[in-house]
């Protein structure tokens, strides 16, 4: 076989194209399988994509909490001293003794309105200071607003009386205060009065 190779210049001819012949299908098959390699780190890129979207919402935009009252809570953190956040009307209402309403509406709001004509009628009871405000001046009042935890309007905030005559010179103590949102009736309304007025025995419920 090699004497042919060797001596038949045709036998030479047929050797060299069979390995061409090799040569381009080893080619073309290392090609071929390059492909899917190909195809299948796009198709991982596109699966990825959508991962994205599916980011959970931040705790930021949480929906508000939808409770309707809130009780017992600290009108403010700080000294009831008037200042930033305090109004000084605010603070001598209730070093007075009265019972302070503070109601926070949103401008042009039709339940907002009809909330604040039931409010505006307290300014008639002798043991009640008013105040109204739009939520957009609410900085004025934010001691107040972050003490009960705002978180919506409209609400009625309420402030308890303060219990006897301060002493010359002394802060008054820190006032409990309620929170009410969402609309209210005139009943309901002189209610949150009556409770911040109420100072008698808790009553526990009874079925009978």
């Amino acid at each position: 076989m090699r004497k042919a190779l060797n001596e038949n210049p045709m036998v030479q001819v047929g050797a060299l194209a069979l390995l061409a012949l090799l040569v381009v299908v080893v080619f073309m098959t290392r090609m071929g399988g390059g492909e899917p390699a190909t195809e299948e780190a796009t198709g991982s890129t596109e699966a990825a994509a959508p991962a994205a979207a599916t980011a959970p919402v931040p705790d930021s935009e949480a929906p508000a909490p939808t409770t309707p009252v809130t009780e017992g809570t600290p009108a403010t953190a700080a000294p009831f001293e008037a200042g930033k956040g305090l109004p000084a009307p605010v603070v001598k209402a209730h070093e007075s003794g009265d019972v302070v309403v503070l109601y926070l509406m949103q401008e042009k709001g039709i339940e907002d309105e009809l909330v604040k004509k039931h409010v505006e009628l307290l300014r008639d009871r002798k043991d009640t200071t008013v105040f109204v405000s739009e939520v957009k001046d609410v900085s004025r009042y934010s001691r107040i607003a972050g003490g009960v935890s705002l978180n919506r309007v409209p609400a009625i905030v309420v402030l308890t009386p303060l219990q006897g005559k301060l002493p010359k010179g002394e802060t008054a103590p820190i006032p409990t205060a309620t929170v009410s949102y969402g609309f209210r009736g005139n009943a309901s309304v002189i209610q949150t009065v009556r409770d911040a007025l109420y100072q008698g025995k808790q009553l526990g419920y009874d079925p009978g």
